[in-house]
């Protein structure tokens, strides 16, 4: 036989084998989803005025309550192939300690699905209480709400006595988080998750319970502009001075552009400010990051 047509044969043969995985089967694994508010959520957010783990402006935050509702987890590749998708929807309130189970989807391809997203959608009346209270999910689901969060705020001033706010906010985003990413010390980071043989997988739907407070809503391409935590200007949107800071008295005050950058975004108040920064607090597993889109 021509040498030539050899070598094509054999260079057929392999992609064949290689796109079959050489006629073996690659086995199955477990996919297993968690959810975890970290310690900004669990414990406090303090004070920081170097900006890099706190507010710079002197307020130490506490939460009692952070509730959110997961939707439609799912595992896929990018051909379009999709392994799995969670049915229903999931309630967690993330100041319960701990990481929380959501789902787990068993025998799946041992193989890289890199097209891993969910949800976060209002509540419905059936949603699983996963970790929290039934009657917060049945408030959210009566409110058309996705993400609620209640808690306080305290700092020291002037005139060393100690100023203290309270919160309740109901958000009724509903948000895509698609092509989630893991975070990297080195290199690109990883699309997805990893399947292998006989092992589980786990990945975290990690929610950030700092990103309500920023005080830009995408971060600057400069690395020399920071991204802070403020809450002064909450603080003083309590016209009333009742010592609760409404979600009606943020969007009744316009934003300070010298400290809040909307970054070409429609946030003219701090109401749309912080309701833009709530389709933010997902995140993948940490620090990873997904692609965040409105869900209509």
């Amino acid at each position: 036989m021509n040498t030539q047509k050899l070598k094509l044969v054999g260079a057929a043969c392999l992609a064949l084998c290689l796109l079959a995985a050489c006629g073996e089967d690659v086995g199955t694994g477990e996919a297993k989803f968690t959810t975890w508010g970290e310690e900004y959520i669990e414990a406090t957010i303090p004070a920081d005025p170097t900006g890099e783990a706190g507010f710079v402006d002197g307020w130490t935050l506490h939460y009692d309550k952070f509730l959110v509702v997961f939707h439609a987890i799912t595992v896929a590749d990018s051909r379009g192939a999709v392994a799995a998708t969670m049915p229903g929807s999931k309630f967690v309130d993330n100041t319960r300690p701990g990481r929380k189970d959501l789902v787990s989807f068993p025998e799946l391809d041992a193989i890289h699905w890199d097209r891993v997203g969910y949800q976060i959608k209002p509540a419905l009346p059936d949603s699983e209480v996963v970790a929290g209270d039934v009657t917060d999910r049945d408030m959210m689901a009566a409110n058309g709400y996705s993400v609620y969060v209640a808690g306080s705020a305290s700092k020291v001033g002037p005139d060393g006595k100690t100023v203290s706010k309270t919160f309740h906010w109901g958000f009724k985003t509903a948000t895509q988080y698609q092509g989630c990413q893991q975070s990297a010390e080195s290199g690109q980071p990883i699309e997805g998750i990893v399947v292998t043989n006989g092992g589980s997988d786990v990945s975290e739907l990690t929610t950030h319970g700092d990103h309500l407070f920023y005080d830009r809503l995408m971060s600057s391409n400069d690395p020399a502009v920071k991204t802070s935590l403020r809450f002064d200007e909450k603080a003083a949107a309590d016209k009333n001075d009742d010592g609760e800071i409404t979600l009606e008295e943020l969007s009744a005050t316009r934003i300070d552009v010298r400290l809040y950058d909307p970054s070409g975004l429609d946030a003219p108040t701090y109401g749309a400010f912080v309701t833009s920064l709530a389709r933010t607090i997902g995140h993948y597993r940490g620090e990873g990051e997904c692609a965040v889109s409105v869900l209509r």
